[in-house]
């Protein structure tokens, strides 16, 4: 299994959206890719429960089952439009992926 895990930090506000906006915009449609992406095993998605410079706003965990798997996900069409979003209303990004 492979996990593949990204965090970001948003704007505090875009395209007329506020920040707690476009992160719910985020969940809705990262969470809606589980039905569109069938190499997705499982997918987590969420705000962070702490703040401060140290820390990232949000954090999304896809669990996959080979590393293959990731690369299909990350050309998916579906997958490729709410990342031109989030690259849009983000300031930073990190990402990590783990064989479990």
């Amino acid at each position: 299994m492979v996990k593949h895990i990204v965090m970001w930090k948003i704007k505090d506000g875009n395209d007329h959206m506020t920040k707690a906006e476009i992160m719910a915009k985020i969940v809705a449609d990262l969470t809606d890719l589980k039905d569109r992406i069938p190499e997705i095993i499982d997918l987590e998605v969420g705000a962070s429960m702490t703040s401060g410079d140290e820390h990232f706003d949000m954090g999304l965990i896809v669990t996959f089952k080979r590393f293959d798997d990731v690369l299909v996900y990350a050309q998916h069409p579906d997958h490729v439009k709410v990342s031109e979003f989030i690259s849009k209303v983000r300031t930073d990004r990190v990402t990590v992926d783990i064989e479990v």
